[in-house]
């Protein structure tokens, strides 16, 4: 049986302040959803199925703006304070100011964040699908972290060393070692390479931080929700909570655990490198290299292609923005209250942007 291509529909932004509310995304994914559940209803009652072949597997990919999704452990409501501590303005990068959304989600755990300078990433596909590699639950969620360590070792690998190691541990996510630690686990060939390091006594050990999060849904083996990668975030350093959203709150109810992205990583390896050594000057040009390359979208498609990879696809097919804003606007249903006005924004530019542009490309 040949094996399915992989979808990777991507929801375009154009920062700093034009992101995809997370609402119009999952309006996406329950649609993408929905169709593999039909077809699979349609094949287990014997009746003609929707299509003559099973949808795709799809990755759905987005930066939204800023909002906090509460889990289902998440049993007692929010006070009044709460609520108005999170649903406060954020100042995107200290100036950008942009609105705030809380909403329920159908994954497990209690409050997490997502917004600009992240990566969501959202599978929709049958584990049991004959058409790609089949998961059990448990490995399913075991993919999805080996997906983002595979995925942010090759795009930090300089000099045959990954700059970025991540790792899982008994919760869920990708985690990465402070910088001592990482030194000291590096092998000995590594070691002595970057010998002459600054010193990291002026770093404090602050234990192993999480770089990634995971949060999963199923029906009837179909999935939704995924991971979500901290591309250019803030770090532990930044408590202002207007400026950073992980002050706000205790990410996943973690206590004691820090939040990192791939470019604060980056960052504090590159302070490691003493600039005046002239043989060094190569590694800090790889190291620039991984900074540049580590935006959010290329971090997307890196991802989505180590997940083909592994489910044994026939490749990746990349829906075009213009196919992308003509589906978002045909599935699109209004939300209430607050969100209809961030969603209507999204949309008019969308469509200006892309489905205006395709026609006049067309007319000519």
């Amino acid at each position: 049986m040949r094996a399915q291509r992989l979808l990777h529909i991507h929801l375009p932004s154009q920062g700093p302040t034009l992101y995809p509310p997370y609402t119009i995304a999952s309006q996406l994914q329950e649609h993408l959803r929905r169709r593999q559940l039909d077809f699979k209803d349609a094949n287990a009652n014997h009746q003609t199925p929707p299509g003559p072949h099973p949808p795709p597997p799809t990755v759905v990919s987005f930066t939204p703006l800023p909002t906090y999704t509460l889990g289902r452990r998440q049993t007692t409501p929010l006070s009044p304070a709460e609520l108005a501590r999170l649903q406060a303005p954020l100042f995107h990068h200290g100036q950008h100011r942009l609105p705030v959304t809380v909403l329920p989600s159908p994954r497990g755990g209690l409050t997490t964040y997502h917004g600009p300078g992240q990566i969501v990433l959202w599978p929709v596909m049958d584990l049991r699908s004959r058409h790609h590699k089949q998961f059990t639950v448990r490995c399913y969620s075991r993919l999805l972290e080996t997906t983002t360590i595979a995925t942010l070792a090759k795009l930090t690998t300089t000099r045959g060393l990954a700059l970025i190691q991540g790792f899982t541990t008994d919760d869920p996510g990708v985690w990465v070692n402070d910088l001592t630690t990482f030194i000291d686990e590096l092998p000995d060939k590594h070691r002595f390479a970057l010998s002459g390091l600054n010193s990291t006594s002026s770093l404090p050990p602050q234990g192993p931080a999480k770089i990634a999060a995971l949060g999963v849904h199923l029906r009837r083996h179909i999935s939704a929700l995924g991971t979500a990668i901290n591309v250019d975030m803030p770090g532990p350093e930044l408590r202002d909570e207007q400026k950073s959203p992980w002050a706000r709150f205790v990410p996943c109810g973690l206590e004691g655990k820090i939040v990192t992205s791939v470019q604060r990583e980056l960052r504090l390896r590159t302070f490691m490198l003493p600039t005046f050594v002239p043989h060094r000057k190569q590694f800090f040009a790889h190291i620039n290299q991984s900074l540049q390359k580590a935006t959010e979208k290329l971090v997307a498609e890196r991802w989505v292609d180590e997940l083909s990879g592994t489910l044994g696809c026939d490749g990746v097919d990349r829906m075009s923005p213009q196919d992308v804003a003509e589906l978002v606007t045909k599935i699109y249903e209004p939300s209430e209250g607050q969100n209809l006005e961030l969603e209507r924004k999204y949309l008019e530019w969308l469509q200006g942007m892309y489905l205006q542009t395709a026609g006049e490309k067309t007319r000519a």
